[in-house]
C-alpha cells in the first residue's frame, strides 16, 4: 500500500554495466503485478537500439508500465520521452507542462533517428556487439586484471580487479587504463567502481572496433606490468 513504483534500469548503467540474470525482470514484473505496483524502466542508456534491440527489456520479453528514454533518442539534440500505458495517461489539460518540451527540431531529429535505427543500426548494434564480445571472451584468461566481461549489443563492460579470486575492484588500474587509452587515441569512460565501459556509436564498423580493442588490449597489458 505504501510503494507506488519500482524504478530500475534493465541493464545497470553508471553502476557498472551489469546485466541481470534472465529471470530478474520477469520476477520483478510478477512482484509488481501481485502488489499493484507500477514498474518503470529507465532506458536512457540501454534503449534506442543500444543492446541490439530497440529496448533492453525486449531481451527478456518484459513490458513495463512506464518507460523513459533520452540521450540517443534525438542523436545529440535535447529530447526526453516518457511512454506509459494509456490508462495511466489520463491527465487533464494543464496537468503537465514543459518550457522546452516538444521542440520541433529535436522531434524531427528523433523521427529520423528512429527511422535509421529500424532500417539498419539496431541490427548493426547486435552484429557488432556479438563481434566485440567474441573478441573479448578470452581476456579474463589473457589478462590477470580482467575479472569479468559482460554486456549486450554495444553496451559492454570490462571489470578490472586486483585478483580474479577475490574479485576486489581495482579503480586505480582502471584510471591508468583510461589515461593510457587516451594517449593512444582511444577515448573511453569508466562506470561502477572499476569497470571500463565500451559504448561505441551504433554506426561503428569492424575496423574501428578492431582499433579500439587492439589499443585497449595493449593498455591493459602495460598497466599489468
Amino acid at each position: 500500500d505504501e510503494v507506488a513504483a519500482i524504478v530500475v534500469e534493465p541493464i545497470l548503467g553508471e553502476g557498472g554495466y551489469v546485466v541481470p540474470p534472465p529471470s530478474f525482470l520477469p520476477r520483478l514484473r510478477q512482484l509488481a503485478d501481485r502488489h499493484g505496483i507500477l514498474l518503470i524502466f529507465d532506458e536512457v542508456q540501454s534503449g534506442m537500439g543500444r543492446t541490439g534491440r530497440m529496448w533492453a527489456c525486449e531481451h527478456v520479453g518484459v513490458v513495463p508500465d512506464i518507460l523513459i528514454t533520452s540521450k540517443g533518442l534525438a542523436s545529440g539534440l535535447p529530447l526526453g520521452v516518457m511512454v506509459a500505458r494509456a490508462d495511466l495517461m489520463t491527465w487533464g489539460p494543464g496537468a503537465h507542462a514543459s518550457t522546452f518540451g516538444g521542440n520541433p527540431v529535436a522531434c524531427a531529429a528523433a523521427l529520423e533517428t528512429v527511422r535509421l535505427l529500424e532500417e539498419k543500426y539496431i541490427a548493426n548494434a547486435a552484429r557488432m556487439g556479438e563481434y566485440i564480445l567474441g573478441r573479448l571472451a578470452g581476456w579474463p584468461e589473457k589478462h590477470r586484471a580482467v575479472g569479468e566481461i559482460r554486456g549486450k549489443g554495444l553496451m559492454i563492460g570490462i571489470e578490472l580487479v586486483k585478483s580474479r579470486k577475490t574479485r576486489e575492484p581495482d579503480p586505480e588500474a582502471r584510471a591508468k587504463v583510461l589515461e593510457r587509452a587516451f594517449e593512444h587515441g582511444l577515448l573511453i569512460l569508466g562506470c561502477g567502481e572499476s569497470t571500463v565501459r565500451l559504448m561505441p556509436p551504433l554506426i561503428v564498423e569492424r575496423d574501428q572496433a578492431d582499433f579500439a580493442l587492439d589499443v585497449l588490449d595493449r593498455c591493459i597489458s602495460e598497466v599489468e606490468k
